[in-house]
């Protein structure tokens, strides 16, 4: 095989790589199993941030934290007596007394395609399917459901530190992410709050 030729099929190999777009779904869980959760009359609040590159590169395709989004979800399990409803504006996150809006999904999906630079057309539709599906949207959650969203935060990366003998811890908890999540009775109209869940930021190697 001539040097040209196998020049040739190495350059169509990637071209095949890049084209593609693989993910994996996030499993399905009770809220209640996760470290970060809290129950409060039947119904059950998790938070599972995904910092982890690895983590995010799966579900995501690109490593998001890396490109300055902290990508959350949201996991609501109803073992209640009565329909609860969630909206996106029942989740806040906080630095202080910093309020962070979420991004919106057709952000996050342009960011994600832009990492592969030879997609077709129609893997970028169900690229960008695929997180809005994934995006926590309003919904009505029956008796025995569960529901989870993931919401997508802009945030900043901590300033790292050249001497990893030497640090400098913040005084104040105030500075650290917080979440608070609502959620309101249908049949009751009683609203019900979770949280705060104390978040941390992604930390980069070498930090």
């Amino acid at each position: 095989m001539s040097p040209r030729t196998l020049l040739t099929l190495i350059v169509v190999g990637l071209a095949g790589c890049a084209s593609s777009y693989q993910v994996v779904q996030f499993p399905q869980r009770e809220a209640d199993l996760y470290p970060l959760s809290q129950t409060r009359d039947g119904i059950s609040v998790a938070i599972d941030e995904v910092t982890n590159p690895d983590r995010a590169d799966r579900y995501f395709g690109t490593d998001l934290t890396r490109h300055g989004i902290l990508p959350v979800a949201v996991v609501i399990s109803n073992n209640g007596e009565h329909r609860i409803v969630l909206k996106p504006s029942d989740v806040l996150l906080h630095q202080g007394i910093q309020i962070i809006d979420p991004l919106p999904i057709e952000t996050v999906v342009t960011l994600a395609k832009n990492q592969r630079w030879s997609l077709r057309s129609k893997t970028k539709k169900e690229v960008g399917a695929y997180f809005k599906e994934l995006a926590f949207r309003e919904m009505v959650i029956p008796p025995g459901e569960t529901y989870q969203g993931v919401v997508f935060f802009p945030i900043k990366q901590p300033e790292s530190n050249s001497d990893k003998f030497f640090s400098v811890l913040p005084l104040f908890p105030e500075s650290r992410l917080q979440m608070l999540v609502g959620a309101r009775d249908l049949e009751t109209a009683k609203r019900i709050h979770f949280g705060p869940f104390s978040l941390s930021l992604p930390r980069r190697d070498g930090d």
